[in-house]
């Protein structure tokens, strides 16, 4: 983050497949949903500290610009290129258009979401990789 204790929005560069829902073209970070019903949100960070020290981070969710209550959980990285993989996901009723966001914010700008290029034989390891499935209709939606 470029300044400590602030939410910062996460955003995406790709889409590798597609069905129901789309990435904000305008805000890559808003994650649409075509139809109504409830989605499963998964989805794996990995975190890295370049510098000494604890930090503390935190990831959250939200729905149309509003914070998820009770969606936020706590990480804590220590020392010199410590690495960690924050990993969870979020069942969420969603309306046709709803736009849902994953959140992140960090005490310490030594902190990041790392990238690793590909170390033949080992693929790629994104920053973020975001798994949206639709998993039934509301009728309530």
């Amino acid at each position: 983050p470029a300044v400590i204790n602030t939410a910062y929005p996460i955003t995406y560069s790709t889409t590798v497949e597609a069905f129901g829902v789309a990435l904000d073209a305008a805000f890559r970070s808003r994650i649409v949903v075509a139809r109504a019903g409830v989605y499963n949100f998964q989805f794996s960070a990995q975190l890295d500290k370049a510098t000494g020290g604890v930090a503390d981070i935190h990831i959250w969710f939200r729905k149309n610009g509003v914070d998820i209550a009770d969606s936020a959980s706590h990480v804590v990285i220590s020392g010199t290129n410590d690495q960690k993989v924050a990993a969870w996901n979020y069942l969420l009723t969603m309306r046709a258009g709803d736009y849902f966001e994953l959140v992140w914010s960090a005490d310490s700008t030594a902190v990041q979401l790392h990238t690793i290029a590909a170390i033949p034989p080992v693929p790629a390891t994104p920053a973020i990789i975001m798994t949206v499935c639709y998993v039934c209709p509301d009728a309530v939606v």
